[in-house]
């Protein structure tokens, strides 16, 4: 039976696996005061073999310098290098394309003021969180101290066999780069953000991973859905999530994630069809007008999210000259 120990930073879940001789890290641990003493704390003198990150948000894949300068190779899925490298949004073409599609949500004026402010001071914190030096107190945050990553460069992360028999499972959707780590012998998930206990993921606006492949927008949750189909299909006995408590039921929280994905995307399709055509914005404000008020970005992102299923599936199409959708008889 392979050993699992499990260190909880907080909001987060940092996995160790296997013997100290061959031990794999899985995920980074978040970059808050008094997340290294933790992890030091935890493993003592006994260095892991290697560090997977299961993809390139701060509270995954924080720490990759950490452990970069202690000689422990930190291997990332390559679609989410940028977000080790560098602030995301932080070059001003990709800026522009945020911007842009804010624009081209049909979100009223006085709305997309407000929404454009907002845009520029997250894109300063996000920008301020990539450096070195002291932690900054947090603001409501789930950690003790804001979050922070100092740029690192990341190893590639495939599906070739990792220590212990664990291997990777490539599963873009949440993040370009996002993985899973699997032990497929003994049915073990462990799953970093893409399956959790008591949340869906949802779908966001994010920029797909260099060189473009012409539309610099990523479309997650069509990816994010295959990536759950595949895992769906291994017998896994138990979960070790990235947040939350591990869980044995994997095969019903799949499910669960599926159907509740399936019942939003055919709630879209109805208001769809039920309005003949209507900007993302509009979509938006029929089914979640309180929600919108208040989370912009999380609800737009949501709404797309379906969208592009929908299109996918052939069931909606875009106009790109008015930019709105229609359904599609």
């Amino acid at each position: 039976m392979t050993r699992v120990e499990r260190l909880i930073l907080t909001y987060n879940n940092v996995y160790a696996i296997g013997s100290a001789a061959s031990r794999v890290l899985i995920d980074t641990g978040p970059d808050y005061l008094g997340a290294t003493d933790a992890i030091e704390a935890w493993l003592g003198d006994a260095l892991p073999a290697v560090v997977v990150a299961t993809h390139g948000h701060l509270d995954h894949s924080g720490l990759g310098q950490y452990w970069a300068d202690r000689g422990v190779p930190v291997l990332l899925g390559e679609g989410d290098h940028m977000l080790a490298r560098r602030a995301p949004v932080s070059e001003a073409d990709e800026f522009a394309g945020i911007v842009r599609y804010a624009e081209w949500s049909g979100a009223p004026p006085p709305v997309l003021q407000d929404v454009l402010l907002g845009l520029e001071h997250r894109r300063a914190a996000v920008a301020a969180a990539y450096r070195p030096g002291p932690h900054v107190p947090a603001n409501g945050a789930r950690w003790p101290t804001e979050l922070r990553l100092q740029p690192f460069t990341p190893g590639v992360l495939d599906t070739s066999e990792l220590p212990n028999g664990l291997r990777a499972i490539m599963s873009p959707g949440h993040t370009p780069g996002n993985a899973v780590v699997v032990h497929e012998e003994e049915g073990l998930l462990f799953s970093g953000d893409q399956l959790l206990p008591d949340i869906t993921p949802t779908p966001s606006i994010q920029v797909c991973a260099r060189p473009w492949p012409g539309d610099w927008r990523y479309r997650s949750l069509p990816h994010f859905l295959d990536s759950l189909r595949i895992l769906r299909a291994i017998p896994f006995r138990r979960c070790y999530p990235g947040h939350g408590e591990p869980f044995d039921n994997v095969a019903e929280v799949i499910d669960a994630n599926l159907t509740q994905i399936e019942e939003r995307t055919a709630k879209v399709l109805a208001v769809l069809r039920e309005s003949g055509d209507a900007s993302v914005y509009a979509l938006a404000e029929a089914l979640y007008p309180r929600a919108l008020q208040r989370r912009f970005w999380q609800i737009i992102a949501t709404v797309q999210g379906h969208l592009d299923l929908l299109e996918r599936n052939g069931q909606a199409i875009l106009d790109s000259t008015s930019n709105r959708w229609t359904p599609v008889a």
